[in-house]
């Protein structure tokens, strides 16, 4: 058993050398089972996963059965293991990778996960280890083992900014760091993050505020600006910008909208800080 357990290390250290690939590509999750009927629902288990770790766009067995068709086991038992045979399954669902896990017996359950380029039919990386009958790897194992097969920039998530200026040629600011004149495209930025926005643009009242991106989230900020010197002094100060964000979130995952409106005459104008 001890020298099964050294093929974490041993398998993992097969990596190929190659640029990182992109964090958000189409994986798909297949299992491969060698007249074992231990760990079921274990390629769910490492969907679940990689779903809370990484901004994969991923299928797991029963997602991929749906597109690939109902002969997809046969298809797997067919190609037992081979990388080439089991990249054409990927092509014909329109994925980059596929991770097969690997189910078999010899006295102790052995686990395997195999990272299969489906461009170049070649295992990017591997990994196995034996568990005791009856043991299920837990959350934090499984992350172990997809850490030591997957690229480090899988694990960076990221979320959506648009930045929209009621002004063209308004400078956006964003941590810092400048991104450029408005109109810019949706900036693609690290999440879940906080950042701290700025529009400003010559003769108007600069509009600052911070907002939390959330992870594969996408989040609007309306950046409405004002002549300076239009409406009372206060206007400008920075206790405004308290007044002036609405902040409507959505379900996890989905949009979020951050902006500022324009109010009526009548009330006091926001949209900026000072």
């Amino acid at each position: 058993m001890k020298v099964l357990a050294l093929l974490v290390v041993l398998c993992a250290a097969m990596r190929i050398a190659h640029a990182d690939p992109d964090p958000k590509r189409k994986v798909i999750v297949l299992e491969y089972r060698s007249s074992s009927s231990a760990l079921p629902g274990i390629a769910n288990q490492i969907v679940a996963t990689l779903g809370k770790q990484t901004s994969l766009s991923l299928l797991g067995p029963d997602s991929t059965r749906a597109v690939f068709g109902d002969h997809l086991e046969q298809a797997i038992v067919r190609c037992t293991g081979d990388a080439e045979c089991i990249a054409k399954i990927g092509a014909k669902v329109g994925a980059q990778e596929v991770l097969l896990v690997g189910i078999s017996e010899l006295g102790d359950v052995i686990l395997t996960m195999q990272r299969i380029d489906v461009a170049t039919h070649t295992v990017k990386a591997r990994v196995a280890d034996s568990l005791a009958n009856g043991a299920v790897p837990n959350e934090d194992q499984i992350g172990y083992y997809l850490a030591k097969i997957l690229p480090s920039g899988d694990f960076m998530r990221f979320g959506i900014i648009d930045i929209i200026s009621s002004q063209a040629g308004a400078l956006v600011t964003i941590g810092g760091e400048k991104r450029g004149l408005t109109p810019v495209l949706p900036l693609k930025l690290h999440a879940p993050a906080s950042y701290t926005i700025r529009v400003e643009k010559n003769g108007y009242v600069p509009f600052a505020t911070k907002i939390a991106l959330p992870a594969d989230g996408e989040l609007r900020v309306e950046a409405n600006l004002s002549k300076r010197g239009a409406g009372s002094a206060w206007y400008a100060h920075w206790y405004v910008l308290a007044l002036g964000s609405v902040l409507v979130a959505g379900a996890a995952g989905g949009t979020i909208y951050y902006a500022t409106r324009p109010p009526p005459a009548t009330t006091v104008p926001v949209g900026g800080s000072y």
